[in-house]
């Protein structure tokens, strides 16, 4: 009787100081709501793996394709397109799975495809994932994938007509006109560092000229009968069937 009029004697007190903790309570758990609600979405959910793609500049993507792969079994695969958001979401099974994201995009009537780098390459399965991509011109791509996200150009000799070190060959390349992305940039020089092979070349229209120890070397499309010149215009192919994807062959030729 004693504890029962204490209670009620007590009652302000009690709800004054005990009320408290669960007024406390109540607003964390409202903040962590909103918080959770204005993460961006950077919590994965599970049975989903889902992003956005942007080009270069943020703009969003639509119409990207996007492959979750499964890594134990060949050719097993889910697909996507973006929305015009540049948003994707894929139910997924359990299992061991990689996201790609591959951009189809018309150049100079010709239709290229580009793999888009990720923001986090590693694979996931059902717990879910998040993947973001990004329309990259240039750069290494990380694995499972391997290559450039530029062109690749390939230089070979002509017959006879070598250098002794074609990786000293400076090429000059002139752009002629936006890129394939519709963004520019100004002319730059490169070798081939292997003698061979130009990496990482932003897919574009080109202007090329080319030099060994000052003087010109002479350029034209690889394997045709073209007349060489010093001031070669280049444009990238999408495919040479059984070489080379986003690519260019030249072959030179140098008289010493």
């Amino acid at each position: 009787m004693y504890s029962l009029l204490v209670l009620w004697s007590n009652q302000d007190h009690f709800m004054r100081y005990n009320f408290l903790p669960i007024m406390l309570m109540a607003v964390l758990l409202t903040a962590a709501c909103k918080k959770s609600s204005d993460d961006g979405g950077t919590r994965a959910d599970r049975g989903i793996v889902r992003g956005t793609v942007w080009d270069a500049s943020g703009n969003p993507l639509s119409n990207v394709r996007i492959i979750v792969d499964n890594s134990i079994f060949f050719n097993s695969n889910i697909t996507a397109r973006t929305n015009t958001a540049g948003e994707y979401r894929i139910a997924i099974p359990n299992g061991s799975w990689y996201a790609f994201a591959q951009h189809e995009v018309s150049y100079h009537g010709k239709r290229f495809t580009f793999y888009l780098h990720p923001d986090e390459a590693t694979g996931f399965g059902g717990e879910g994932a998040i993947r973001n991509f990004q329309w990259r011109l240039a750069g290494e791509m990380q694995q499972p994938l391997s290559g450039n996200y530029g062109g690749l150009v390939t230089i070979d000799n002509y017959p006879g007509a070598g250098i002794p070190d074609p990786s000293a060959i400076e090429f000059t390349f002139q752009p002629l006109g936006p890129l394939v992305d519709g963004s520019t940039i100004a002319a730059f020089i490169t070798r081939a560092a292997d003698g061979h092979q130009v990496k990482g070349v932003p897919v574009g229209r080109y202007r090329i000229s080319a030099r060994y120890q000052g003087r010109s070397v002479l350029l034209r499309t690889w394997n045709t009968t073209e007349r060489f010149s010093d001031s070669y215009e280049m444009n990238f192919e999408p495919q040479i069937a059984g070489q080379c994807d986003n690519c260019a062959k030249l072959e030179y030729l140098y008289e010493s």
